[in-house]
């Protein structure tokens, strides 16, 4: 099975299962309230006589002041025994697509996240997301003396991060800026930015999380493939540019060749034209990104209004 027919098959599941739910909570609303049942009967038979009648030119207006009727009866005895409005209606996975992958002829983040999951090895940070996100986020392992070169201490630095970090992801929908983020070993970048995919995947976006080693690796492998391995490896390669959020975690820990940079420039050129933001975690500072990659690429890396934020005080790893 393809990843896309992977993908189609777990969307078929969710919505066999919204179906199954939404009769599961109309049984009970049944069984409880017999009265809800009984006006469901009339809402449907008077629904059925109605739509007969406006084919035949037919005035059904008192017919559809019945219905309306009946459903705020319906509506009330909902309220009055503590159900919500919505109770029986169905409940999807995802409203956006109501979990058919699809909204219209484009393709849903939904299952576009579903082929990214089968498309590339995830599963790292899918376990660490679950251990490590803001609700775990201990911003007291941030010393609060000020430090002499910033003006300001660690633990104020990283709320200053965090809040404005927040903002980018509840803005996500309208976003097309990068982040840098950058900071010497071990001062908690890839817990932040686990923190943020998980924060963006919570929304139903789709996110794509690489290290620069194994971005770089795959790159070069599909430019050199051969032409019928290329197509194997063409979604997987064409995902990295269309996710709505690409995660690129240690830039400039891997060995650059020219080629690297080239690959590098494609992806946030493409990325940055269609509007798709990019987040960069890194040991280096602007100047040796800049040192690194050339003026090309870090022009296009922090351009656009791009959010550098620099981590700063101990390692944590070490308290």
């Amino acid at each position: 099975m393809t990843p896309s027919q992977k993908a189609s098959a777990i969307l078929e599941e969710r919505r066999k299962s919204d179906k199954r739910n939404q009769q599961k909570r109309i049984r009970e609303v049944y069984e409880k309230l017999p009265q809800i049942k009984s006006l469901d009967k009339q809402i449907k038979e008077i629904g059925f006589t109605t739509l007969s009648l406006i084919t035949e030119g037919v005035d059904t207006r008192d017919l559809e002041n019945k219905i309306d009727h009946l459903t705020n009866e319906k509506k009330r005895i909902l309220k009055e025994n503590g159900y919500p409005l919505d109770y029986m209606d169905m409940r999807y996975f995802h409203d956006k697509c109501k979990d058919t992958g699809f909204i219209g002829t484009k393709m849903c983040s939904c299952r576009k996240q579903l082929i990214i999951d089968q498309k590339y090895d995830q599963s790292n940070i899918k376990s660490q997301i679950t251990e490590e996100n803001f609700q775990s986020f201990n911003i007291n392992l941030f010393s609060k003396n000020t430090n002499r070169v910033y003006g300001v201490s660690p633990y104020e630095n990283m709320e200053y991060i965090i809040r404005e970090v927040r903002k980018y992801i509840n803005n996500f929908a309208f976003e097309t800026r990068n982040i840098y983020i950058y900071g010497d070993v071990g001062r908690g970048k890839t817990f932040l930015i686990n923190s943020i995919a998980k924060e963006i995947l919570d929304r139903n976006f789709s996110v794509v999380y690489m290290t620069s080693t194994k971005l770089f690796k795959f790159l070069n492998d599909y430019h050199y493939a051969f032409e019928d391995r290329r197509e194997n490896l063409e979604e997987k390669y064409r995902l990295i540019f269309d996710c709505d959020l690409l995660i690129i975690d240690d830039l400039g820990a891997e060995s650059t060749r020219p080629a690297d940079r080239s690959n590098l420039f494609d992806v946030v050129n493409e990325r940055m034209n269609d509007g798709r933001p990019i987040i960069f975690s890194s040991n280096i500072d602007e100047e040796g990104l800049e040192e690194i990659y050339g003026p090309r690429i870090f022009s296009r890396i922090m351009g656009n209004n791009s959010r550098i934020f620099e981590i700063f005080g101990e390692d944590l790893r070490l308290r």
